[in-house]
């Protein structure tokens, strides 16, 4: 049986049909589409189904940096799709495409924001550090859980910082960074995040010798939180280390 040639998968791509244009989309991920790429990228972001977007998505990042340029000039664009575009980005992690996303961390849109944060916390450079930073504390627990997922992805890292911002900013920021430290220090809260060595004991270290404010109030809280025992563990016993040291 022959292989479909790129002008057939790319007619697929095109269809009315939103399962042949995912059939098409999934094929296209096996194959070099380098050539393509930019139609590919502008066809997963005007797609309407999500199923379907995501196996552009799987195809686009299949190319690697290949994307990057039309990835990129797209958030320079008006009336762009950001949050699909952030997502892409966010999955191929190029380091130099950090400088184009930093500015939607402060997009109003708060989903692009998470996806802008996201994005910088996966892919780690010391440039994308400050612009997380910047919004520790800031509104609600969902948005807080948006930055707190993308600091515990940014990793070691960013653990000195995190310890700076114990000392200054509002109390909501100071008590966000605390608890993203003993979230790091804390090995089976996020096991789906990318995990590195050495992580949760830096962070445990960190927390040991924090000053007790927010730090104390923190652990306490964390540690009644009946709803995630695991973490709840944790935070006792870093406040029972913390009580040692005193």
């Amino acid at each position: 049986m022959s292989t479909p040639d790129l002008d057939v998968l790319m007619a697929g791509a095109r269809s009315d049909n939103a399962l042949d244009r995912q059939t098409a989309a999934l094929a296209l991920g096996a194959r070099d589409t380098s050539s393509v790429i930019d139609e590919l990228v502008d066809l997963m972001v005007h797609e309407r189904e999500d199923f379907v977007r995501e196996s552009l998505i799987w195809a686009i990042t299949a190319q690697g940096k290949a994307a990057v340029p039309r990835l990129v000039a797209m958030l320079y664009e008006p009336d762009t799709d950001r949050e699909h575009v952030l997502h892409t980005l966010s999955k191929i992690g190029d380091p130099s495409t950090v400088a184009a996303i930093i500015p939607d961390a402060d997009n109003p849109d708060r989903v692009v924001a998470a996806k802008a944060w996201w994005a910088l916390g996966r892919i780690g450079t010391p440039e994308a550090l400050p612009p997380l930073l910047a919004h520790l504390g800031e509104g609600d627990a969902e948005r807080r859980l948006g930055l707190t997922l993308a600091l515990l992805q940014y990793g070691p890292p960013g653990i000195p910082a995190l310890v700076e911002h114990l000392h200054t900013g509002s109390q909501a920021a100071r008590e966000h960074a605390a608890d993203i430290l003993v979230r790091l220090a804390d090995p089976d809260q996020y096991p789906l995040l990318q995990r590195r060595e050495g992580e949760q004991e830096a962070a445990a270290e960190a927390v040991r010798h924090a000053p007790a404010e927010p730090m104390d109030a923190v652990l306490e809280a964390l540690a009644a939180d009946q709803e995630s025992p695991r973490l709840a563990a944790v935070a006792q016993k870093l406040r029972e280390d913390r009580g040692r040291l005193a």
